[in-house]
């Protein structure tokens, strides 16, 4: 998978150790980790550094592609990756999970359907998959918002979704979009 996305106002990349102020500043908001499964609140310095020092094994496995999505002036603004899901999806085959967050301050500005549209482009040429999968939980309803802009659209299931940050569960609502063949590179 490529190291480096452009959009006009968005550069994805690679999360570095140098991000960790911003990741931590951004995260430590129950607004950002209480809509995800795996962010923990209070979000600390410890968990950035962890998280962050993590990156490099995760890209080098093929299988986790996490990238920040930094604005050109404001820099790190969030993060958004792929990983992939072996025999995980609900019918029980594999395919790449889409997942992000986004800083509460960059909500609503269209930066995550920037970000996504470019990953997804990406991935369409580097990893050439069938669909994508993605969910969200049910009270959130901008990301589902965000993920329909993407081209994906809901399955039948809400799984529950254990979030870290809460100790609790919350309904999430799972996503699909398929690739069609004229977006696939073709087979050699």
């Amino acid at each position: 998978m490529r190291t480096q996305i452009d959009t006009s106002r968005l550069t994805l990349r690679p999360m570095q150790m140098t991000d960790l102020a911003r990741v931590v500043c951004l995260a430590n908001d129950l607004r950002v980790s209480g809509n995800l499964s795996r962010m923990p609140h209070p979000y600390r310095e410890e968990d950035g550094e962890e998280w962050l020092s993590k990156q490099p094994e995760m890209w080098a496995g093929k299988e986790n592609y996490v990238y920040a999505i930094e604005h050109k002036v404001e820099g790190f603004m969030g993060a958004m990756g792929l990983h992939w899901m072996d025999r995980m999806t609900l019918d029980g085959s594999s395919a790449w999970e889409l997942g992000y967050w986004l800083g509460v301050p960059y909500w609503g500005q269209g930066f995550a359907t920037e970000a996504g549209k470019a990953l997804i482009a990406a991935a369409i040429h580097d990893l050439n998959p069938v669909y994508l999968v993605a969910g969200f939980a049910t009270a959130n309803t901008q990301s589902g918002h965000v993920l329909e802009k993407l081209g994906f659209y809901k399955v039948d299931a809400i799984r529950e979704m254990s979030v870290l940050a809460t100790g609790k569960n919350s309904p999430t609502q799972v996503m699909r979009r398929d690739i069609a063949e004229a977006e696939r590179r073709p087979r050699s």
